[in-house]
Parts: C-alpha cells; structure tokens; sequence
C-alpha cells in the first residue's frame, strides 16, 4: 500500500512537473504570432510626446507621426528652441523643414541635428510598435510579456523597453518606448494610436 501510494504521488509529481514545463513553450509561440501580426502593419497614425537625452542636450516635443510603408512624416511642436519642425522621408533620405529652412540628409544625422541624440529614425518606425528592425542586426536578451509582446530588448545597441501595452483594432501596441544607448536616451509616449484604414 506505501509503495502504490508512493508510486502515486510520483506520477502526479512527474506529470505536474511535465505541465509546468509545457506552459513555459507557449509564450515563444506567442510572440511568433504577436510580431507576425505587428508585421503586418505598415499604415498608422500616432499622437503623443518625445522626449530626449544627451550628455550636454535634452528635451521634449509634442509628436505627430504618419507612417505609411517606408515614408514617414514627423511634425514636432513645443519646447525644441525653434519652436516646431518637421521631418519627412523614408530609410535612405529625409528632409527636416525648422525655422523657414529646409535640411536634407541621412534620417539619423537630421535626428542629431534636431535632437543631439543618434535616434535611428528608420528602426524606431518598428520600435514604436514593439518590433525589432529588420534593417539592424537581431536584437538580443529579447523578453517577453505573458501575452507573447515584447516587453525589452537590445538592437544596434541600443536597449529598449516597452510598457502600456494596449489592445487596437490591428493588434496590441505599445504606448511607451524607452531607448538608451550610453549617455542617450529617448522615449516616446503615445496617447493615441489611429489606422486611417479603419
């Protein structure tokens, strides 16, 4: 009787150590599923607030963002010294009108002239929507949240984090994005995500 109560609580032990790890397989699966999903969107609108760090500069804006496939349009307001700009383009050109002038460069060098931080421009279009770029190289120490998005990782050196994650129409997004490369720092914090399709 000991031994088939024993063999007993052996089976329940190796089956319910059997189900705790099974558990652990789905969130991989999940966040195939999630970025799959993310991919897809290439469209949309975003409201909100950038802020940005460097050793001797910093600020903040109110932000403006239309994507559509690789064009973009910025429009910046607020607290940037000259009071407001813009910055269209796409991966390999883009053009910042500030101050009735208009200045034509590598998206990433117009950052650094509008902002003193080296913010990819082409790579935050995928960060904002918690996606690693696919033009970087992989990102590493990827974490994921129980819902399968991603909650950090680290790409072209910079470390991201991803919080106040909310579920829309084309998938869940999140709404604050934290990046830090060394003494830069960026975040943007979205109030309104908008799908000109929907």
């Amino acid at each position: 009787m000991k031994l088939a109560l024993c063999s007993s609580a052996l089976g329940i032990l190796l089956f319910s150590g059997c189900s705790v790890q099974s558990r652990v397989t789905p969130v991989a699966v999940d966040w195939q599923q999630h970025s799959a999903q993310i991919d897809q969107l290439r469209q949309w609108q975003v409201q909100g607030k950038l802020g940005f760090k460097s050793a001797n500069h910093g600020g903040s804006a109110n932000l403006n963002w239309s994507q559509n496939q690789q064009q973009y349009k910025l429009s910046l307001s607020g607290p940037l010294g000259a009071g407001s700009a813009m910055i269209s383009g796409d991966s390999a050109m883009a053009h910042l009108r500030q101050d009735n002038q208009l200045y034509t460069d590598l998206p990433e060098q117009l950052a650094i002239q509008l902002t003193g931080v080296p913010i990819p421009v082409d790579a935050l279009s995928w960060w904002a929507r918690g996606l690693p770029s696919p033009s970087k190289s992989d990102p590493s120490n990827l974490i994921t949240t129980a819902d399968g998005s991603a909650a950090s990782f680290t790409q072209a050196g910079w470390q991201l984090a991803f919080s106040r994650y909310s579920l829309t129409p084309e998938g869940n997004l999140p709404k604050k994005i934290v990046g830090q490369l060394g003494g830069h720092s960026f975040k943007l914090v979205i109030s309104r995500w908008s799908f000109p399709d929907n």
